[in-house]
């Protein structure tokens, strides 16, 4: 295990991170369903999703993944911290609007959000959520990941002071993030107001899943037994 593995691994399990049997379960359900040709959903599948439902803010640093294995930590933002009326804007099946989190103050102009999730068994990553903010909120965005020596922004975002937008972000294209304990975060800027704020809600990290050590041989084994049937 190289050290970025180890630091990602150790930084999730401290934030209740650590549900690996759910993973294997997971994989081995996925290697069945190659192996009888049946459709295992695996293209968007979802690694880690935040409902942000239930949360009491001051409770704690980190907020658990509502679904999925992953946590988030929220801990530079202090007493920023906060929950407003969510949206079902974004949300995976069965959750319900309920709350949002929100971050107040231009103070915290600079700081980040990070989110650990486990995608080992998993490439062609994306996220979506849910933002909106005030008139004075944080305007100008970025989503960054952690390559195992610096971060590296992905991209930019800003937000509605109206209503609900949905954003989604496709890091396909980046090869590196295959198959890691990923980390990344959301640096907000641009607040111009001590009471402006920006609230998040359904943020969902998705992905193809990876065959696992063996899928691709068993594909093969049935693939001769189809063509020795024929």
């Amino acid at each position: 295990m190289n050290v970025f593995k180890t630091a990602v691994v150790a930084w999730t399990r401290g934030t209740q991170f650590a549900r690996a049997e759910v993973a294997g379960a997971a994989r081995m359900t996925g290697i069945a369903c190659m192996a009888l040709g049946c459709s295992a959903g695996a293209h968007g599948e979802v690694i880690a999703a935040w409902n942000m439902n239930g949360f009491v803010p001051g409770s704690s640093g980190a907020i658990a993944a509502s679904t999925g294995l992953g946590s988030v930590d929220l801990t530079p933002f202090g007493d920023g911290v906060g929950t407003l009326l969510g949206t079902a804007l974004g949300a995976t099946k069965g959750d319900i609007a309920g709350e949002s989190l929100s971050i107040v103050g231009n103070s915290y102009n600079g700081l980040a959000l990070t989110f650990g999730l486990d995608a080992s068994m998993h490439r062609d990553l994306s996220v979506s959520f849910a933002v909106r903010r005030s008139s004075t909120g944080f305007a100008t965005n970025r989503i960054e990941w952690w390559s195992g020596s610096k971060w590296t922004t992905l991209s930019t975002f800003g937000a509605s002071t109206t209503t609900w937008d949905l954003r989604s972000f496709d890091f396909s294209a980046v090869d590196a993030m295959d198959g890691q304990y990923g980390l990344f975060r959301f640096v907000l800027d641009g607040a111009t107001g001590s009471s402006g704020s920006i609230r998040f809600d359904n943020v969902v990290f998705s992905g193809t899943v990876l065959p696992a050590p063996g899928a691709v041989a068993l594909l093969g084994l049935a693939g001769i037994v189809v063509r020795r049937r024929r």
